[in-house]
């Protein structure tokens, strides 16, 4: 399929004033400040998705053309084994600006004032880090960290403000139709469900009376706002605007999508230029382990059967188009700083999404399987890394240490991730680099601290070498030959024939824990 150009798009739907004529949205924020010595120290732009799978993107062999990130896969190094953290969003989110893992940082739950304590001014993070070297740093999107005010962050946009900017127009949403919209939260998205998808929830009957998220995906269609009045474009066009404004001095900007993350609903014309029935479903949608049948993932495909699937793959291909689009703009306004040979261009999520497979979707499953677990990781830095794909076992743990390393910062010591800036300016060989990464899903507080005290339970994976094994909480063992077998569909860790195996990844498991300090290890 053939998709239109941004600008054809807005054109065809009369909507986007606001960005095609370049109006800003900026709240206002601090002045870069003035750079110092004769060499012009490197930016740092970070692009995150929340729930990208990787497999999804064009640049991976996906199904949705991204050629804007495409792009930048081209003109830097895509690393095709990178992992998260944990697939959860607050979690990895701090182990990107912390360095450390989850266990270690303390933030194992998404963060509530009730739940899970956020980020303080007292965490050491990259942001900080640069904000006290005289970069000027900003924030805009989906922050998920929320704890106390940061001082080096003065002009964030973030779902809330969102939520006050609509406030009017989610007040007549639910005036003008009350059985018509989406309630996301506090949100109200007018939607238009497919009949398709209407006929696999009126057979539903009341399978899902109660269940708490089950608006979210019942109500899953088209969404019914003009374009500039999605969150991501707004996202978007703040950050191109801060772009347009910079001064002399470096900055780190993020710009942090919520999409592809529920709400899954897409605007026109994203909306309509995927087809449910063209839409080709995972050669292992009938594979998985019997411990996630119950679960939350599995049971929306369960129930909803293949209609609510194919509805639900074409709202993720739209929003992953959206996206798409919005990083174009972005580039663009990049290329127009003159300063892109000089920023460091970061393109990742926080997670993968089931997106079918093994025949789930969204995240809410115990499972560490690829679709989850492994993310988009594409670094451009034009004027010191060349071109080129790596298979490193890369995590969001090294992200804040290569930073660092690359603007010429001192590295504090306790960060757990590895630096890939030898790697990146070709210093050093991928071969050199740490085998294995390592992600896991740990029992938050009791009393929503940050802090992993002894006895807490946790399940982990480990992934590197053609190889995934996985240890649950409740004794479960799963091992699977990647590079045999990439759909994870045949669990070896009860063959005897891979006992050596299973054995030598555990033990580098359990090491793991210890040099990280897990404290039930």
């Amino acid at each position: 399929m053939q998709r239109r150009t941004r600008r054809d798009f807005l054109r065809s739907t009369g909507a986007g004033a606001a960005a095609m004529a370049g109006a800003s949205l900026l709240p206002g924020g601090p002045a870069e400040a003035a750079d110092e010595g004769p060499a012009r120290r490197p930016s740092v732009l970070i692009i995150m998705c929340d729930q990208l799978t990787a497999s999804c993107l064009s640049c991976y062999g996906g199904p949705v053309p991204t050629p804007n990130i495409d792009r930048i896969a081209r003109e830097g190094v895509r690393f095709n084994q990178a992992t998260c953290p944990t697939p959860f969003c607050s979690p990895s989110r701090a182990s990107l600006a912390t360095g450390v893992y989850p266990h270690a940082h303390g933030i194992v739950a998404n963060c509530n004032p009730r739940r899970q304590q956020g980020i303080t001014p007292q965490d050491i993070t990259t942001e900080k880090l640069l904000h006290e070297a005289r970069y000027a740093t900003h924030f805009y999107g989906k922050w998920h960290l929320m704890g106390e005010p940061l001082p080096y962050y003065t002009d964030m946009y973030r779902p809330g403000d969102y939520q006050r900017d609509m406030a009017e127009t989610f007040v007549r949403v639910r005036a003008e139709d009350p059985d018509g919209f989406m309630p996301f939260y506090k949100w109200a998205l007018p939607v238009e469900v497919s009949p398709a998808l209407q006929k696999a929830v009126h057979a539903l009957g009341d399978r899902w009376e109660g269940e708490k998220f089950a608006g979210f995906i019942t109500k899953m269609g088209r969404l019914k706002l003009p374009l500039e009045d999605h969150l991501d474009v707004r996202v978007a066009q703040l950050t191109v605007d801060r772009l347009n404004s910079l001064k002399q001095g470096p900055f780190m900007l993020t710009c942090s999508f919520v999409a592809p993350h529920d709400p899954n609903v897409a605007p026109s014309p994203y909306y309509e230029a995927f087809s449910p029935d063209s839409v080709e479903l995972p050669a292992n949608r009938q594979s998985r382990e019997e411990l996630f049948e119950p679960q939350w993932s599995r049971r929306i495909v369960a129930d909803l059967g293949e209609p609510g699937l194919r509805e639900f793959l074409r709202v993720y291909y739209a929003m992953v188009a959206l996206i798409d689009d919005q990083v174009g703009r972005i580039l663009e306004a990049l290329d127009g700083t003159g300063r892109a040979d000089d920023t460091i261009l970061i393109f990742t999520a926080d997670h993968g999404d089931m997106m079918g497979g093994h025949g789930m979707v969204w995240k809410s499953t115990s499972a560490f399987y690829d679709e989850v677990a492994r993310i988009p990781l594409l670094i451009r830095y034009p004027r010191k890394v060349k071109p080129r794909r790596s298979n490193m076992a890369a995590c969001l743990t090294d992200i804040m240490p290569t930073i660092l390393e690359l603007v010429g910062r001192p590295v504090p010591e306790h960060l757990q991730g590895q630096s890939l800036a030898p790697y990146l300016i070709g210093e050093r060989d991928d071969s050199e680099a740490r085998p294995f990464s390592f992600s896991e899903r740990v029992r938050v507080h009791p009393k929503g601290l940050r802090e992993v005290v002894p006895g807490t339970v946790g399940s982990f994976m480990i992934r590197g070498q053609g190889w995934k094994y996985i240890r649950y909480s409740q004794g479960q063992e799963y091992l699977y030959h990647l590079a045999e077998d990439p759909g994870e569909t045949k669990n070896l860790a009860g063959d005897a024939g891979y006992a050596a195996r299973r054995a030598e990844l555990s033990a580098e498991m359990d090491r793991w824990l210890r040099d990280t300090g897990f404290p039930s290890a």
